[in-house]
Parts: C-alpha cells; structure tokens; sequence
C-alpha cells in the first residue's frame, strides 16, 4: 500500500469537526492518518493486502461516524480505536489464516529479498516474543509502538490511567 505520510497535528478536532458538513477536510485527515492507521492494522492482521482493505474500511466507518466525534480526545486515537473494533470484528468474521506465508505478506516495493527475509524473520521474532506477553501488554505494545500513541492518548483508548499504561509497556519491555 502507497501511504500518503503527512504529520498528524493536535489541531484535528477542528478539522474534523469541519469534515462532518465538508468532504474536503475529510480528505486532509485521511493524509494525516492513513499511514499510521495503516500500520496499526497492518501489524494485527500480517498481511499487506488485507492491512490495505481493514484500512479503507476503517476510514469508511470514520467517515460515516463524524457525527459520534467528540474533542474529548485526540482525533488519532478515535481512529485508531475504530480500526481496533475493525480489526476485532474481521476476525470475529474470520478464521484467522495460521500459516507460514502469512507471516511475512510484505509490500511490492521492498528493496531487495535480503532485506525481505531479514525483516520476514524479525516480525517472526516479534511475534513470538509477543507471544510471552498478556493481552493487555501486546495492544499497549500496539498501540504505543507501532501506532505512535502518547500514553495519555492510549490511556483514553483503552480506559486505562497512564499510570497503568506505563507499567503495562514497562513490564511488557521487560519481558
């Protein structure tokens, strides 16, 4: 998938309040978020294609769902708690695919298969290592990492206190 990468700012809210009567504005948060929406799901699901897909749906449902956006909280991590509920519903739906190749689904425009088994083997290891780890700590680990949530933006996601999503990182780094 070819993410548009532009930087995510703290003056969402306004736009997407903006975007609930103007399609246009709509588009503008799309570029501010898609890439990191994309890897938040990209690394549940493992798989390219499907990343691509759970992604657009995600934005389909956000869309169809500004009205429900309050500035309560930061407007990344209301997507991304919708690509979460996205995510958990696919696979809900859909028995998860268990084998080899669905490891190391990677994007077309990978530079050469050197570095394609290299990191083929490195989200091997991550996902083992994951493994060792409770429920909890791996969406902390998800969310904080890989989706580049602040611990106060994953707090309010998951309705925890920072605290506790400190010690939930610290203890799941530790491991």
């Amino acid at each position: 998938m070819t993410v548009p990468t532009m930087n995510a700012t703290a003056d969402d809210a306004p736009l997407a309040l903006i975007a609930q009567t103007e399609s246009s504005a709509f588009g503008e948060l799309y570029l501010r978020h898609a890439a990191r929406v994309y890897r938040y799901v990209y690394v549940r699901v493992g798989q390219a294609q499907l990343a691509d897909d759970l992604t657009a749906e995600t934005f389909l449902a956000a869309f169809k769902s500004l009205g429900a956006y309050r500035e309560q909280g930061a407007f990344a991590g209301w997507l991304l708690g919708i690509a979460r509920n996205v995510v958990a519903d696919h696979f809900r739906t859909h028995k998860p695919d268990l084998s080899l190749d669905a490891l190391g689904d990677y994007p077309q425009d990978q530079p050469s298969p050197e570095e394609r088994v290299g990191q083929r083997l490195e989200l091997q290891n991550l996902r083992r290592a994951l493994r060792y780890l409770t429920d909890e700590q791996v969406e902390v680990v998800r969310l904080r990492m890989f989706a580049e949530l602040s611990t106060s933006e994953t707090a309010r996601l998951l309705g925890k206190s920072e605290a506790a999503i400190k010690m939930l990182l610290h203890r799941a780094l530790r491991e």
